[in-house]
C-alpha cells in the first residue's frame, strides 16, 4: 500500500483508463515511455469472473517498471468484490473503481457516474472491494452529476473512511456542455477535505497544463485524459515539466516509427483487418497539426493491409510544416 502512495507522490503522474484506447497494444506503446503507472480500460467484473474471452484479452498485462492497474465498472456489490479478488489473483498492483463514466449503457446499470450519484451504494461497493483485497483501491469520479448536484467533496470523505487509497477527480460534471471549464476550486476543496492523495484530471494536453493544474489544485498528482490518445510523448512532456525541464518534441520520423509499431501491435493482437481499421481513427491524433489531416483520415483505409497504412503515412512530409499529400 505504501509503495503505491510513495510512487504516486514521487512521480506525480498517473496514466488514465481510457475506454477503447488503453488496450493492450497501446499500453505496450506507452510502456516504452516508462510511465510510473498504467491502467486498463474499464472492465466489467461480471465478464471478468466468467472469464469472457474478450474481457480476458482486455486485461492482458503489459510488463515493465510501472505499476499495473485494472479499472472495474459496476454497481453490484458482490460482482465488484468477486471481480476485485480476481484482479488481485492475476497479479495486478491496484484496482480503480469507475465512478465517472457518462455513457448511457453504463449509467443505466447504476455504474459509472450513476454510482457516484448514489452515495450509499458507492460506499458499499468501495467497502466491499477494499475489504476483499490487499492491494490499493482507488476511484475516479467527476465533480458530480450536474453543476447543481456536485458531491465530489462529500463522497470523497465517505470513501476515505472505507479505506480508499487515492481519488482521481475529473474537474467537470456529467453535463455535456461544450467548453465547460475544469473546476479548479472544486478539486482543491476535495484536496483540502481528505487526507489521501488526490489526482487532478481534466484539460491536460501538455506538460505546462499539467503543472498549472497541479499548482492550482495542490493535488498530489495529475492524470492526463484524451490528450494522451495518439500522443504517448505526453508522458515525457508531463514528467519533464513537473521536474522543471522541457522534453523535446518528436520529429516526424519518430512519429512514423511509433505509428507503424503501434499498428504492428494492433494487428498482432486483433488481426490485420481489425488492426488496420482501429489505426484509421488514430492517424489524425498521431499527426495532429498536420495540414490536410482531415483528408488523411478520410483516405485512411476502412479495410486493407499494413502496407496500405504505410503508404499513407509515407505521404506525410515535414517540408514547410507537416503536410499530408493525397495520392
Amino acid at each position: 500500500m505504501s509503495g503505491f502512495v510513495d510512487r504516486l507522490k514521487e512521480s506525480r503522474l498517473l496514466l488514465p483508463p481510457l475506454a477503447d484506447y488503453t488496450d493492450y497494444p497501446y499500453r505496450r506503446i506507452l510502456a516504452e515511455f516508462d510511465p510510473p503507472f498504467m491502467c486498463t480500460e474499464m472492465i466489467s467484473p461480471e465478464a471478468l469472473v466468467r472469464e469472457n474471452q474478450r474481457t480476458m484479452e482486455m486485461v492482458k498485462m503489459v510488463e515493465g517498471n510501472h505499476l499495473n492497474g485494472v479499472q472495474l465498472v459496476g454497481s453490484d456489490v458482490e460482482s465488484m468484490r468477486n471481480g476485485a479478488i480476481m484482479v488481485e489473483a492475476m497479479g495486478y498492483d491496484y484496482i480503480d473503481i469507475n465512478m465517472g463514466c457518462t455513457v448511457k449503457t453504463v449509467t443505466r446499470t447504476g455504474a459509472g457516474l450513476a454510482l457516484m450519484s448514489d452515495e450509499d451504494r458507492a460506499v458499499s461497493v468501495t467497502s466491499a472491494v477494499v475489504d476483499a483485497v490487499d492491494i490499493p483501491v482507488t476511484c475516479k469520479m467527476r465533480m458530480g452529476l450536474t453543476l447543481e448536484t456536485k458531491n465530489a467533496e462529500s463522497l470523497s470523505r465517505k470513501l476515505v473512511n472505507e479505506g480508499i487509497s487515492a481519488i482521481t477527480i475529473h474537474g467537470r460534471t456529467g453535463e455535456k456542455k461544450f467548453g465547460l471549464a475544469v473546476d479548479l476550486d472544486g478539486i482543491k476543496k476535495v484536496v483540502d477535505s481528505i487526507d489521501v492523495p488526490v489526482i487532478a484530471n481534466g484539460g491536460i494536453n501538455s506538460g505546462d497544463e499539467a503543472v498549472n493544474l497541479l499548482d492550482a489544485t495542490r493535488a498530489t498528482a495529475v492524470m492526463p485524459g484524451r490528450g494522451l490518445i495518439g500522443n504517448p510523448w505526453l508522458v515525457n512532456g508531463i514528467r519533464s515539466s513537473l521536474n522543471g525541464t522541457k522534453s523535446p518534441s518528436p520529429g516526424l520520423d519518430e512519429k512514423k516509427e511509433v505509428v507503424m509499431r503501434h499498428l504492428s501491435y494492433l494487428c498482432d493482437f486483433y488481426g490485420e483487418r481489425t488492426g488496420v481499421i482501429l489505426m484509421r481513427r488514430l492517424l489524425g491524433k498521431y499527426f495532429s497539426g498536420c495540414r490536410n489531416a482531415g483528408q488523411l483520415k478520410l483516405d485512411g483505409p476502412k479495410t486493407g493491409t499494413i502496407k496500405v497504412v504505410e503508404a499513407l503515412v509515407e505521404r506525410i512530409t515535414d517540408v514547410d510544416g507537416m503536410r499530408y499529400s493525397r495520392p
